[in-house]
């Protein structure tokens, strides 16, 4: 049992926050949308009550969409492809053979002879159509997908073309662009209920998704690719991820819709429903569940007004609206008009729709539970004992080594690093200067694996083992121990203070438990001296911000949160790049002693860029001056500042 709840905890961080309380937000915008359907079909009935089983489908869908576009940020447009795949799936094996000999007789391997139950239909539609985004998911990784990637829409969009024309003229399979398939009379959905609970069941996975690890993940990457690879996060299986459990929903959701209307076609899945479930994605807000819950309902009812104030005869509140004055708007295709204006209109006015990423069961958490108490972390984030901070632990640990040897740059004809070299152990602070272009930040590139070289090797050496990360990509780099932070800032900007930091301990947390069933003691070691959100944003003096996005903070706490995040991976080393760079005197000296007070926390060496030899000399156990791209002296902070190659050099005199 201890075990089990173990393994939840590092899927789920918080059971409470991420899971109690999403699932019981999902159940009320569950029943929000219905009850709000039901009242609205009884109140006008008629063609309302398809209206509102369309609605409640469509919602099943654009959930789907949700899942993958707003948590990684990925535009697709071929979710509804995997609409098409999974509707035909569920036709050919639930239509009776009977109505199938008439349009697709000659089915391949004897498709038009089966059926099955509509469950089992349901459920092979959803495991082939899996199989398909298995395959796509792997094309999108080799494109290099990420938030707002040209290739990676283009890919979706392929697909969606490549279903319709499939659809279109494999014609033995699919029966057509004019014929289609049919299911008996009688034989469609006779009942909301399968409908309903799709849709309870779907929500609940896209908010729990959300604030798993693995969403969370995901969520770190759409706001910074190379920030989150730099804190060992592999945006690729990420992706993966969330593609699989978007496109699982997707083919319940298309199953659930060619059962209700009874027959598909290749019109179903294709452009006017990729652009109707998108706009109630966008309009809502594509990074919030409740948002596109929001968006479904105001442009169904959009919709649905345009259609009726295009026809003939209708009245408004006892005023008739159409006549000739007004004879060029209402008409027919009125709804489409609308559509196309909605999101043109959000897209330029308001694109991250009307509730951004506004959770209504998030905003019941801040509202009703109970602030954190002793050795939580945050909003009662639980942390695991084995992760408990090493200021706490006493133990001695074996000293880690940094070492680099003859690393050379060429960018082009250009040289920018010589056979550099340098040594970082652990606990001690090493400095590295140079005048600008002498290549400091293309060595912490090449370390890090942002930058490839020609020539030279890079491993770090922890608790007796050495690993070669001479060809290891950025994010194996940072989970051995090395991590980074940005001369440039580069947080999670639309993620809060504290997500920040608990997206980089979750990657952590999930590797090292899964990497210290045969590590041995260097795993427990990393663990012991991981220390709590709680107090990284205490030593880093955040904690007033923790629920603040990363994008309103000023300058000084943006550059102090980098430093946390950077911390709260319990990294052997931490290699800062400019940390006090447009930094007043006085915030210069406050973040040395930040960075020194957070290294010895968690007994890390620290390799640092600055221009500033104020900050340099006063936080440096030992400093390397480069120049050119190659090393021209190494030594203590008076040594360097006596050396006469640096003065001239880097401070432009002889001496």
């Amino acid at each position: 049992m201890g075990h089990s709840m173990r393994a939840l905890t590092s899927l789920i961080p918080n059971l409470r926050r991420d899971l109690v309380f999403p699932t019981g937000g999902a159940l009320v915008l569950f029943g929000l949308l219905v009850s709000g359907g039901l009242t609205y079909s009884a109140l006008v009935g008629g063609s309302a009550d398809k209206l509102i089983t369309a609605m409640l489908i469509d919602a099943v869908m654009v959930v789907g969409l949700q899942i993958y576009i707003g948590n990684t940020g990925v535009l697709s447009f071929g979710h509804i492809g995997f609409g098409a795949i999974a509707g035909y799936a569920f036709a050919v094996f639930a239509i009776d053979p009977l109505q199938k000999s008439t349009v697709i007789f000659d089915a391949p391997w004897g498709l038009n002879e089966v059926q099955y139950s509509p469950l089992a239909s349901g459920l092979i539609a959803v495991i082939v159509t899996v199989i398909v985004a298995i395959v796509v998911g792997l094309g999108l990784a080799r494109s290099g997908a990420q938030s707002g990637a040209v290739a990676a829409t283009v890919i979706t969009l392929a697909l969606l073309f490549v279903t319709h024309a499939v659809a279109v003229n494999w014609y033995e399979l699919t029966g057509g662009d004019r014929a289609g398939l049919s299911f008996a009379v009688g034989a469609t959905l006779q009942s909301r209920w399968p409908i309903y609970l799709t849709l309870a069941l779907s929500l609940i996975l896209a908010r729990v998704f959300t604030r798993s690890r693995s969403g969370r993940l995901a969520q770190a990457a759409r706001e910074d690719n190379l920030a989150a690879r730099a804190m060992g996060i592999d945006p690729k299986v990420q992706q993966m991820i969330a593609l699989l459990a978007s496109v699982m929903v997707v083919a319940v959701a298309a199953s659930l819709r060619v059962y209700n209307l009874g027959n598909i076609t290749p019109r179903f899945f294709f452009f006017d429903y990729t652009l109707v479930t998108l706009v109630m994605l966008i309009v809502g807000g594509r990074n919030s569940v409740t948002g596109a819950m929001l968006g479904v309902v105001v442009m169904t009812a959009g919709r649905e007004l345009t259609r009726r104030v295009a026809g003939d005869g209708y009245e408004l509140f006892g005023l008739g609206l159409d006549g000739a004055p007004l004879d060029w708007l209402f008409r027919e295709g009125l709804s489409d008009i609308f559509l196309g204006l909605a999101m043109l209109g959000f897209m330029i006015f308001r694109p991250r729709g009307l509730l951004n990423d506004w959770e209504l069961d998030q905003w019941l958490y801040r509202r009703f539970a109970p602030t954190s108490g002793p050795g939580g972390d945050g909003d009662g984030t639980r942390v695991p004992a084995e992760a408990a901070d090493a200021t706490l632990t006493g133990s001695v640990q074996p000293m880690a080594l940094l070492e680099a040897t003859g690393l050379t740059v060429n960018f082009g004809g250009f040289r920018a690093l010589d056979n550099a070299s340098i040594t970082v152990n652990q606990g001690e602070v090493v400095g590295l200067i140079g005048p600008n272009g002498a290549g400091k930040t293309t060595l912490v590139n090449v370390i890090t694996g942002m930058v490839d070289h020609s020539s030279g090797r890079f491993r770090l050496t922890d608790n007796g083992n050495s690993v070669d990360l001479t060809s290891a990509p950025s994010y194996v780099i940072a989970r051995t121990g090395l991590v980074r932070t940005f001369q440039n800032l580069r947080l999670f900007s639309d993620l809060t203070v504290e997500e920040n930091v608990e997206a980089a301990r979750l990657m952590a947390l999930a590797h090292l438990r899964s990497d210290g069933r045969h590590a041995g003691g260097g795993a427990m070691s990393r663990l012991e001296r991981m220390p709590s959100i709680d107090t990284l944003l205490r030593e880093t003096e955040l904690e007033a911000f923790r629920h603040r996005r990363a994008a309103e903070l000023d300058y000084g706490n943006s550059r102090r949160l980098e430093l946390a995040r950077a911390a709260a991976t319990g990294p052997r080393f931490i290699l800062l790049d400019e940390p006090t760079s447009g930094m007043s005197d006085a915030e210069s000296l406050t973040m040395v002693e930040r960075v020194r007070r957070v290294a010895d926390l968690i007994r890390a060496g620290v390799l640092v860029i600055d221009h500033d030899l104020a900050f340099i000399t006063g936080i440096c156990d030992r400093i390397y001056c480069l120049d050119q791209g190659a090393i021209i002296a190494d030594g203590d902070p008076a040594e360097i500042q006596a050396n006469e190659m640096v003065q001239a050099a880097y401070l432009g005199s002889a001496g």
